[in-house]
């Protein structure tokens, strides 16, 4: 009997050392990221049969759990995928936004403001060059914020591209990291033990993807994950597909070259684009092939059809040498632009004749009246003609207002997308902590619980070293009796 106590005392000290390593390693990774709480699981040994009955033979450590909930692990995912989407979309609007930066003394607004007050004054002064040079360096200065508009649309874009192909290495670098940790785990679990170390940092990397690519996890029966992108599978088993970046020609080319070329994510020599997109991916693909676009067209068509309604007044109009008459004929007074490259936000200038001299600038509409003001009172009174710029949209959506009233529709527009992005961002990352906190709930180290636990596994183990001296004490008395 004493030998039998040595050894249920004996599995009863290793089993508790097992217990209390893992409440160690619990309490040394309480603040690693992703690492989920272990519990030693414990049960009875077998028996031994007697013909007076069973006898326990000690206990022994049936397994170390991970303690994580499938359930909860997809409802993080799932908001955190909304909340890098919002976050993205916040971030790249807001530089879009910030291109504008209106209400500004310096911004477009203003600039057509006094672009139209210049003609106005003209008007009144229909003879003075000083007037006419007023003119000149306004209609410079709305050409020139038209051009940085463009610049800066181009360099955000040139930027965002950028960073989508640095995101889309970094799935196919975490995709892959992926695959290579199904292969270890099930490895690992061949023998029937969990690779609990394993399937947490395999679990971070299922986050991270959640996040920039709106991934799905399926797991599978022998321990690995299949990981779904939009429609398609990622990662299944020991593979994973990369993806890659590509510009999407239009067919037929338009007859203007496109500046915003649209782009689409491609799976592995699929030749469809992914869809559907989510997480940082959608915000970036979005913004490249929609809001960037959008703002860039409606600046296209104010630019164009600025030119055009300035240069229809002001060739009906003449200039005079002095008083002396008739006068002649004037010319445009922005660039015309070609049929095969019409007047853009990037190119709009003023025509080289009137960015020369001033004095080309009309104010007349009568050859013979050098005093007339017809063309500048003309010119001066577009500030309030309604429905002077017309943009249709790729959905076939027509917009129209006068010029001051279609470019501020245009940042009111960005304004309200903005703030939408930023309250949608606040809510998606509320929920993710949310739903993050109900996970830690049940992975997460209670550094409290884990003392106490160490100190019920401390006492079961100073227990069955009292087991042992007695079991010793036993001994000693039945051999003193032979």
């Amino acid at each position: 009997m004493s030998s039998g106590l040595f050894s249920i005392a004996r599995t009863a000290l290793l089993t508790h050392q097992t217990a209390l390593q893992t409440v160690s390693q619990n309490i040394a990774n309480a603040e690693t990221p992703g690492y989920s709480r272990q519990e030693a699981v414990l049960s009875a040994n077998t028996p031994v049969r007697f013909p007076y009955g069973n006898v326990g033979t000690g206990v022994n450590v049936s397994t170390i759990t991970r303690k994580r909930d499938i359930l909860l692990d997809e409802s993080f995912r799932s908001s955190n995928t909304l909340s890098g989407d919002a976050a993205m979309r916040r971030d790249l609007l807001s530089q879009v936004e910030s291109v504008f930066g209106e209400p500004n003394d310096a911004g477009m607004a203003n600039a057509l403001d006094q672009f139209w007050n210049s003609w106005s004054d003209l008007s009144a002064q229909p003879n003075s060059l000083a007037a006419r040079a007023v003119v000149q360096q306004r209609g410079r200065q709305v050409a020139q914020l038209f051009n940085d508009y463009d610049t800066q649309l181009t360099t955000i874009r040139s930027s965002t591209l950028e960073r989508l192909s640095n995101t889309v290495e970094r799935i196919n670098s975490v995709a892959t990291q992926v695959a290579e940790l199904n292969v270890r785990i099930v490895g690992a679990e061949s023998n029937g033990n969990m690779a609990n170390d394993l399937r947490d940092m395999r679990d971070l990397k299922l986050d991270e993807l959640s996040k920039i690519a709106g991934t799905r996890v399926v797991p599978q029966p022998n321990g690995s994950v299949s990981v779904l992108i939009g429609n398609s599978m990622l990662v299944e088993g020991d593979t994973a597909t990369p993806l890659s970046v590509q510009f999407e020609t239009p067919n037929p080319l338009p007859a203007t070259p496109l500046t915003d070329v649209p782009v689409r994510i491609r799976l592995g020599s699929s030749p469809d684009r992914l869809a559907p997109l989510a997480g940082e991916l959608s915000a970036m693909v979005t913004v490249l092939n929609t809001e960037i676009p959008n703002t860039r067209g409606r600046l296209d068509a104010m630019a164009n059809q600025l030119a055009t309604a300035v240069n229809d007044l002001h060739t009906s109009g003449y200039t005079f040498n002095g008083t002396t008459i008739p006068g002649t004929a004037a010319g445009n007074f922005f660039d015309p632009g070609t049929l095969a490259a019409p007047v853009s936000a990037a190119s709009l200038k003023l025509h080289s004749v009137v960015a020369g001299d001033p004095s080309r600038i009309a104010a007349s509409g009568s050859v013979n009246g050098p005093t007339d003001n017809g063309v500048a009172q003309g010119l001066s009174s577009l500030r309030m003609t309604d429905a002077t710029v017309t943009w249709t949209s790729p959905s076939g959506a027509t917009e129209t207002g006068s010029f001051i009233g279609f470019f501020r529709g245009l940042v009111t527009r960005l304004g309200i997308q903005t703030s939408s992005a930023t309250d949608d961002a606040a809510v998606a990352a509320g929920l993710t902590d949310q739903a993050d906190l109900r996970r830690q709930s049940v992975s997460g180290v209670n550094t409290d619980e884990e003392l106490v636990n160490m100190l019920r596994v401390q006492q079961s183990y100073q227990a069955a070293t009292k087991m042992i001296k007695a079991a010793e004490e036993m001994l000693d008395t039945l051999i003193s009796l032979v």
